[in-house]
């Protein structure tokens, strides 16, 4: 099972499928990469002196035992 970083956004628990640059991609081109690599969401996250897009992909089914 691959390891992913969770965030706990909107009262909603969510997996980051992938962190890219700002610099690396168009915000014109983010709503299609959404729908492609099939995320629920899209956050601008600032760390430090870099800018993330955080494609997210929501946990639904969490068992906690």
């Amino acid at each position: 099972m691959p390891k992913y970083e969770y965030i706990n956004y909107q009262n909603k628990l969510f997996y980051i499928y992938r962190k890219i640059k700002v610099s690396q991609i168009k915000e014109e081109i983010i709503h299609e990469m959404k729908n492609y690599w099939l995320c629920d969401s899209v956050l601008k996250y600032s760390n430090h002196d870099e800018n993330f897009f955080l494609f997210l992909r929501e946990v639904s089914d969490l068992e906690i035992m």
